[in-house]
């Protein structure tokens, strides 16, 4: 898997990927890991990539479209892909593709393939090889960790409007867990991000990631 060169340039990113050996944390496994049913394996699938860290992809049986992602205990992640309801409101807010797939075709439709344990700090790296590699339809996101070519539809940002009232508000996401703080400032979210308030600021103006983890919105509303 690791000894394909071909079409590899020589930059920072294609270089880790020809010395992979040298960061890879799990060797003793044989990639990818398949699972053929997403829905028969679930206990497997949860119990043996608890705690590894790693990339991940979904692929639909019936029409073969994929989605590729990582994580840094794959388990914890793929236990929100297992919640039907967290799949039907993520969905909703997001308007995940991926999230929207799973509840029209269901698990037992879907493949999960592990396409490789490797360390968390190298894990957008492996990401971004893949999504350049598979092409995944999926994904609303083609960059690893970034929000590029991802678009909240009018009816999403309204309900985030709706939902948290009106006056300067600073809504900051966990990608890891989806889970979501509002702050009354961007100065009180950088504090409770550990960052300073123009690191923030150059964040939101650039919509990046924070650390690699937090997407950050900043509303400013009309009573």
């Amino acid at each position: 898997m690791y000894n394909n060169t071909k079409n590899i340039k020589n930059n920072n990113v294609n270089f880790l990927y020809l010395n992979i050996k040298n960061i890879h944390s799990y060797s003793k496994y044989k990639f990818p890991i398949i699972y053929e049913n997403a829905l028969l394996s679930k206990s497997k699938v949860l119990i043996e990539n608890n705690n590894k860290s790693g990339v991940y992809i979904w692929v639909n049986k019936i029409n073969n479209e994929s989605y590729v992602g990582s994580s840094i205990n794959i388990t914890n992640r793929l236990r929100s892909y297992y919640n039907i309801n967290y799949l039907k409101g993520k969905t909703v807010l997001y308007n995940s593709r991926i999230y929207g797939a799973l509840l029209k075709y269901n698990y037992c439709n879907f493949k999960l393939k592990i396409l490789e344990y490797c360390n968390k700090e190298y894990l957008k790296v492996r990401e971004q090889h893949y999504i350049d590699l598979l092409k995944p339809e999926y994904n609303i996101c083609k960059t690893a960790g970034s929000m590029l070519g991802f678009k909240h539809s009018l009816k999403t940002l309204e309900k985030f409007k709706n939902r948290y009232c009106a006056g300067h508000t600073t809504i900051v996401l966990n990608k890891e867990n989806n889970n979501i703080k509002k702050y009354n400032s961007v100065r009180a979210a950088a504090k409770g991000l550990g960052i300073s308030h123009t690191n923030l600021l150059h964040h939101i103006k650039n919509n990046s990631t924070v650390k690699n983890l937090y997407l950050v919105y900043k509303y400013k509303l009309k009573d």
